[in-house]
């Protein structure tokens, strides 16, 4: 059995990072702000460093271990025109080895 992503129940920061993926995909004001500084954006959202970079970089691979919900994700990379080849890349990267290295 596969799962679409990586936690069976997603913690708390995977909420949040969906609800930021969510909010800036759904709501105009909100996505101008993330794109007019993306880590000013972040700054006080319940987030680790970590994840705060992670959405800020951004960092697909690491969105997606932390819970990011492949489509929202999608749809954020969509929005940041990052090609669908670096997408499913940084996905396939993670699947070979989520520990990264």
């Amino acid at each position: 059995m596969s799962r679409n992503w990586v936690q069976a129940i997603p913690s708390p920061e995977a909420y949040w990072i969906n609800r930021v993926l969510y909010d800036t995909q759904h709501k105009p004001a909100e996505m101008a702000r993330f794109d007019a500084d993306p880590a000013a954006y972040c700054r006080d959202m319940p987030l680790t460093e970590a994840a705060k970079a992670h959405l800020a970089g951004p960092d697909i691979g690491q969105l997606y271990l932390a819970g990011a919900n492949p489509y929202l994700l999608r749809a954020h990379c969509l929005h940041l025109r990052i090609p669908e080849a670096d997408y499913l890349g940084a996905l396939r990267a993670v699947a070979e080895d989520p520990a990264g290295g």
